[in-house]
């Protein structure tokens, strides 16, 4: 629709060609000469506006299709034992929370949440019932540790990232990125103590803050740095009683 407006605007906006001038001169070689100029115009004419025309509409197909990099999809992550996420590019807060889990005691309790430090309820008893699942805050339980052991008897923030147009990927045993991955953050591979019942492995900022000032040991749930045993666990590349580190890396590739 648009090249044919253009096209008949640039007809209706030139001269009738079809009738000879009321005031000629007796040389038909002349007139028929300036009328086939005015024809060659118009036809360039026609041509320049055409190409516009086309280039509009490919500028036009530009803006609505999305490139491959565009449509990649985003992908999300905790930042745990931080209340932000970390300053990289197209990184940002979704939201910021507290870590929640099952007691380290009970043989019910769930793996390590971000649970959000605005929460909403739908229908609900207050009344503490025993056939449920139960929710507990997280501390740290750090004090044999060789870092982080100002944390001891803390609680343990959280933050869930948005990371547009990128895939994200937790390596444990590892303080960088393989290439062609660019480190999110790096951090120490926490989990619940061995006699306890497992709730996963999570990664740790290696610069962990507490959620508050307050330190009450009040158990719940607790996360304890993770150590290789050598066995089934082939040492090296292993070292036994080692520490284990972490990293979150993500890719636009």
């Amino acid at each position: 629709m648009i090249r044919g407006l253009l096209i008949v605007g640039f007809l209706f906006g030139g001269e009738v060609l079809g009738e000879e001038p009321a005031c000629y001169t007796t040389n038909r070689f002349e007139y028929e000469k300036n009328v086939l100029e005015k024809l060659i115009y118009l036809e360039q004419s026609n041509a320049a506006a055409t190409e516009r025309i086309a280039a509009l509409e490919r500028q036009l197909q530009g803006q609505t299709t999305q490139s491959p990099q565009n449509m990649r999809s985003s992908s999300t992550y905790v930042h745990w034992g931080m209340k932000t996420c970390p300053n990289v590019t197209a990184t940002s807060v979704i939201f910021s929370g507290q870590v929640g889990g099952g007691h380290f005691t009970h043989t019910g309790a769930g793996e390590y949440v971000c649970l959000p430090n605005d929460p909403s309820y739908d229908q609900y008893s207050d009344a503490a019932d025993n056939d449920r699942s139960w929710m507990y805050g997280t501390e740290y339980e750090t004090g044999t540790c060789p870092v982080l052991t100002n944390l001891l008897d803390f609680e343990v923030p959280c933050a869930v990232c948005l990371a547009r147009r990128k895939t994200t990927l937790m390596i444990a045993g590892r303080t960088s990125c393989y290439s062609g991955w660019t480190m999110e953050y790096q951090g120490y591979l926490m989990g619940s103590y061995y006699k306890y019942n497992n709730k996963g492995y999570i990664c740790l900022n290696k610069h962990a803050e507490s959620f508050d000032s307050s330190s009450g040991n009040e158990n719940g749930a607790v996360i304890y740095m993770t150590e290789g045993r050598c066995g089934s666990l082939k040492c090296p590349p292993y070292k036994n009683g080692a520490e284990l580190a972490c990293v979150v890396c993500s890719t636009t590739s």
